[in-house]
């Protein structure tokens, strides 16, 4: 509440770099009538507005189309803690981390990405980028599809979008591993392999889903070596982010027919060229990045920030702190 607040808050400043800022913005000046809240709604009006506000706090989305000003938001002397509206964190590193506090919002969306990983995963076992490529034929042709029965989901990355999504994948009785820094086994899956075995775990799983951070340790993780190590006929997800794959290599597994069919919902380039030859890779749908945005998911955002700013006047340990050294 308001009146809890310590007086130290009184002097304090956030930014909020966004241009849908309307959405939530009345809701956290109400909340926090101590904070001086200013909203930056235009790209290039950032530079300005850092100079003059300069911001203790700045909450940061992405713009559509323009690139993440790391930067700009870096030099700002006064910031002291960046929150930012959406997972990845690939777009600031490197940073200095005994200088600024950065925070993410991991585990907003990862129910809605855990709903969308269980629609690829059946989808893919039903067959649908093959029924899709027939209808655009229009040929009307029988298909036999391969059962999900006792099969087994393979996820690189187990953080809160892995989490749910192993969740829901037991839940429609998969078999689930996960593969990542530590070994450490996790009663939310049935084996965990570290990231040195993550071969011997593409060997054995019948479904790979990329849900790790982007970071040096992922990038460029599934080239032709990874796709080797998967099993004949099996499928591969990206939800994570497209630097992780060499895209040759999977359009090559996919034309082999090593791999059955495969989703992404992240390419290397955004928005995906016309031109490049990923649309007509056999087997596989593309979606335009789209797992993580729902009705609703600018207000939850918000709302997390808002949790967080709670902490942060109290002196209390922010949730969601990321470090630029993470591995997945």
């Amino acid at each position: 509440m308001a009146s809890d607040f310590s007086t130290s808050a009184a002097s304090r400043r956030a930014l909020i770099f966004f241009d849908q800022a309307d959405i939530f913005l009345p809701r956290l000046i109400e909340r926090f009538p101590a904070i001086e809240f200013s909203a930056c709604g235009a790209h290039d009006e950032l530079p300005g507005m850092l100079n003059r506000i300069r911001p203790e706090i700045i909450l940061a989305f992405k713009f559509e189309g323009r690139p993440f000003p790391r930067r700009e938001l870096l030099a700002c002397e006064a910031l002291r803690w960046l929150s930012l509206a959406f997972a990845g964190v690939d777009v600031l590193m490197p940073w200095d981390d005994a200088r600024l506090t950065v925070t993410n919002a991991a585990g907003v969306a990862a129910e809605e990405m855990a709903r969308y990983a269980f629609a690829a995963i059946l989808g893919l076992f039903q067959g649908f980028p093959e029924l899709h490529a027939r209808q655009v034929k229009k040929s009307w042709q029988f298909h036999s599809h391969r059962s999900a029965r006792d099969a087994t989901l393979g996820l690189v990355g187990l953080g809160h979008s892995g989490r749910a999504i192993a969740r829901m994948a037991r839940a429609i009785g998969l078999r689930v591993f996960a593969c990542r820094n530590s070994a450490q086994p996790s009663e939310e899956v049935d084996a965990v392999f570290p990231r040195e075995q993550l071969h011997e775990m593409l060997g054995r799983v019948d479904v790979a889903l990329l849900c790790a951070p982007l970071t040096p340790l992922t990038r460029d993780l599934f080239g032709a070596a990874a796709f080797a190590a998967m099993k004949p006929g099996s499928f591969f997800i990206n939800m994570a982010r497209g630097a992780m794959v060499e895209e040759s290599a999977l359009i090559e597994a996919l034309l082999t027919g090593h791999l059955a069919g495969a989703v992404l919902d992240v390419t290397r380039t955004e928005p995906l060229p016309a031109s490049d030859p990923l649309w007509d890779a056999p087997n596989l749908l593309i979606t335009p990045h789209s797992s993580s945005e729902y009705d609703g998911w600018i207000s939850d955002a918000a709302l997390m920030f808002a949790d967080n700013l709670d902490r942060w006047i109290h002196a209390r340990p922010l949730q969601n702190r990321v470090h630029p050294d993470r591995g997945y």
